[in-house]
């Protein structure tokens, strides 16, 4: 199986929540906290593939593209 680096976001949705997010393969879960949350969405992610395939999961990644986090402003 190949390996894929997704970007995440994490947003706290309230005090004791978190929803994480990749946009590029649709999928979204929430924890506790961030960490929880990266790691249920990364269970969600495994269960798409079993669900869906890897290819069609991953239809819109290219494996060759490298996602970095740039910081802009003060």
């Amino acid at each position: 199986m190949m390996k894929y680096k997704l970007p995440v976001s994490i947003e706290k949705i309230n005090e004791n929540e978190y929803m994480a997010r990749s946009e590029l393969v649709r999928a979204t879960a929430e924890g506790d906290t961030p960490e929880e949350a990266v790691e249920n969405l990364r269970v969600a992610i495994e269960a798409m593939i079993e669900e869906f395939g890897f290819d069609l999961v991953f239809k819109d990644i290219d494996i060759n593209t490298d996602y970095r986090l740039v910081e802009v402003g003060n």
